[in-house]
């Protein structure tokens, strides 16, 4: 294998904006790096400089997937002792890479813990005897590995626990980087019917169930839809896509389809319910694709995303449930939709902010 960094993420990679990006920053540099990821489905994945476990899994699977990610990290433990003098550098993306990764600190390892997700939140079962310790272990991650990268420094009072050192990397996918005011952007003028997209997680708790409800066959709107993950819901938005003209749904893309769709739309979509602890400090790169696309969102009242929304003005932060969803679609124009983009936050300082945290990164990376 030969290299200096190794990323570990229980994903595919393909459609993992955040992982490309750290991709994108190590070619930029010329640092040696490789990438271990999870082919879930089976599909006998290949890309550059990656390799895949494969054992087959589905998401959101409850007990099961506690099962699943035990095989997960006998794996990665294997995998990074067998190459252990192969690798200077472990880049351990959320919870379920970073343990086999601090044993091999004891090995003389430096690791980076990226938290992604808050995982003792992820995955809380109701059962203490199971969700104590994984939080207690998820919090001696964060104070022992050598860098811990946080995505807003506001999970800091998720996490309850500082780590000895940490920087702040914002959830700004690598491809937006240098497009703010694109010629790219396609669809500036709104107009009826008006363009609703969501391109994400298929998963409970962010209002898309409730979102096809209010959208389905109402001809002010057209939703489009993009994503993978529980089986149940991608379900009953096929089944509303086939029924209804105004709803298209692409099932699993590629990120640069998925800015593509977002840059056909006029409003992008990203509730993020409460019922979830992750979702009050999450920090999706959802907000950033509004602010480089010049697409204002709708977000959750008394969120951390919401709170930006406000701070910066890009978009609608509403209340959860259908009935507040309906409401509000009920008072969206275009001409409020156009009058929101004028009053959108300047862009340029983002730039210069965030590259200034992919310097600290590879910072880290050569000291």
């Amino acid at each position: 294998m030969g290299t200096k960094v190794i990323l570990l993420r229980s994903q595919d990679i393909f459609s993992d904006s955040r992982v490309l990006k750290y991709e994108s920053l190590l070619k930029k540099e010329n640092i040696p790096y490789a990438i271990v990821g999870w082919d879930r489905k089976g599909l006998n994945l290949k890309r550059e400089n990656t390799f895949f476990y494969k054992r087959r899994a589905g998401f959101q699977e409850g007990e099961k997937a506690i099962v699943n990610r035990v095989w997960w990290t006998f794996f990665l433990f294997r995998f990074l002792f067998m190459h252990l003098k192969e690798y200077q550098i472990i880049h351990a993306c959320d919870f379920d890479t970073v343990l086999p990764s601090l044993v091999m600190r004891i090995l003389g390892k430096k690791v980076f813990f990226d938290i992604f997700d808050w995982f003792s939140d992820e995955v809380k079962t109701g059962k203490s005897w199971i969700d104590k310790p994984i939080n207690l272990l998820e919090k001696f991650a964060v104070r022992h590995s050598n860098l811990v990268i946080l995505c807003e420094k506001g999970r800091l009072r998720q996490i309850q626990c500082t780590p000895k050192n940490y920087i702040v990397i914002p959830n700004v996918p690598s491809q937006l980087l240098g497009q703010i005011n694109s010629t790219k952007i396609v669809k500036e003028n709104v107009s009826w019917p008006i363009v609703i997209a969501y391109v994400g997680g298929i998963v409970h708790s962010r209002g898309l169930l409730e979102l096809v409800d209010c959208i389905s066959g109402d001809d002010r709107f057209v939703l489009k839809i993009a994503g993978f993950g529980d089986s149940i819901i991608e379900n009953t938005i096929k089944a509303a896509a086939q029924k209804y003209m105004n709803i298209n749904f692409y099932g699993k893309v590629s990120y640069d389809r998925a800015l593509e769709i977002m840059r056909e739309s006029d409003i992008l979509y990203a509730m993020y319910y409460k019922d979830n602890a992750n979702h009050i400090y999450a920090a999706p790169n959802k907000f950033y694709e509004s602010i480089y696309l010049n697409k204002p969102v709708i977000t959750t009242e008394g969120t951390l995303v919401g709170n930006m929304v406000k701070q910066y003005r890009n978009g609608f932060v509403i209340s959860e449930g259908k009935q507040a969803l309906s409401d509000f679609l009920n008072s969206l124009t275009p001409q409020s939709i156009y009058m929101k983009k004028q009053d959108m936050g300047k862009t340029k300082d983002w730039e210069k902010k965030i590259q200034n945290c992919f310097s600290q990164y590879i910072k880290a990376i050569n000291d």
